[in-house]
């Protein structure tokens, strides 16, 4: 997020959380689809299995530099996934690998179907679960932040964490892609301050 969102910029919000590392919460954008693509297969899936697989045990304060599929192979061996686990995180990895094969004008649809089945397979419970969702606008973001708002918190906590209205948020994600102040204005939010807006 070193530059400012455009018209082609994707939005992304994550959760990630086990017991013993609590809730790692992430909003951010990508300047399109391939970045998005790139930062699903190599960060976020690397992480958040990482995690599944060590996190049940004990707090993780670093993730290896390894592909995903090392540290799948690294969790059947230690016994700490079982074979059904195993087998979906090796499908989604392929699965994802696949997509870089697509015609541009197709990725982001089949990221959207990997999404939907991704969050179906590791919804979890109480003690761990993984979590992700795209949008195709700062307008989309910015509407789940403030319906978010309504359900885990308050609108009140929301302004004050920002320091911004629900209506100047909705005026900053109209334009975050159009203009380089409100763009400037979204980018800091969506960095300090929606980490607990889930």
């Amino acid at each position: 997020m070193n530059e400012l969102p455009t018209e082609k910029s994707l939005y992304i919000h994550t959760l990630i959380f086990s017991k013993f590392n609590g809730l790692k919460n992430i909003w951010s954008y990508f300047p399109d689809e391939m970045a998005l693509l790139g930062y699903i297969q190599y960060s976020f899936l690397q992480e958040a299995f990482y995690i599944w697989i060590n996190g049940r045990k004990q707090g993780i304060s670093y993730i290896p530099l390894k592909p995903v599929e090392e540290i799948i192979k690294d969790g059947e061996k230690r016994n700490r996934i079982t074979k059904e686990e195993s087998l979906e995180m090796k499908k989604q990895v392929e699965r994802i690998k696949k997509l870089w094969s697509l015609p541009r004008n197709k990725i982001l649809l089949e990221l959207k179907k990997f999404v939907r089945d991704f969050n179906k397979a590791w919804y979890g419970d109480s003690t761990e679960f993984l979590y992700l969702k795209i949008f195709n606008t700062p307008e989309e973001l910015g509407e789940f932040v403030i319906n978010s708002s309504y359900m885990s918190s308050s609108v009140e906590e929301f302004e004050k964490m920002s320091s911004k209205s629900i209506d100047d948020w909705k005026i900053i994600c109209s334009t975050a892609d159009k203009d380089k102040i409100t763009g400037e204005a979204f980018r800091k939010i969506l960095l300090k301050y929606l980490t607990e807006v889930i």
